[in-house]
């Protein structure tokens, strides 16, 4: 995958056109999220398959609209680097966006660290770790 096709997949992503999104990913698919999500102690976060992805993301964002950026993107072989800042604009209350819950009109702002392994040019694993949370007063989108 070239920069040129991860920016054609964040804008799926960033426009929720999950058909589209998940014919990135391996039917295998493995997405390991930070560990603590801002709570100490709590355990890390893994969905498996490409469709517990897409079933959590369009659950999400039935309450809170999440934008993503790119920054710094790097691709050697079969792994992609992404620096990805994130937005996420709630406009509905949700229990749980990054471990807590998120109430209407709440923006939470941060930088991603993304690692992604390809099988077969597909998306086969994911690792997000987390970098920096930003003051909201700063959104863009």
């Amino acid at each position: 995958m070239n920069k040129e096709q991860y920016l054609e997949y964040i804008d799926h992503f960033n426009n929720r056109r999950y058909d589209a999104l998940a014919s990135y990913f391996s039917p295998d698919l493995t997405v390991e999220f930070f560990s603590d999500w801002g709570l100490p102690g709590a355990p890390a976060a893994t969905m498996q398959g490409r469709q517990e992805f897409i079933d959590a993301y369009r659950e999400l964002h039935q309450h809170v609209r999440e934008v993503l950026e790119l920054g710094v993107f790097m691709a050697q072989g079969n792994e992609i680097f992404a620096d990805l800042y994130v937005e996420f604009h709630c406009f509905k209350d949700h229990p749980s966006v990054l471990g807590r819950p998120m109430k209407k009109g709440e923006v939470k702002i941060m930088t991603n660290w993304v690692l992604y392994d390809l099988e077969n040019d597909k998306i086969n694993r994911i690792r997000i770790a987390h970098y920096r949370m930003h003051d909201p007063k700063l959104a863009k989108y």
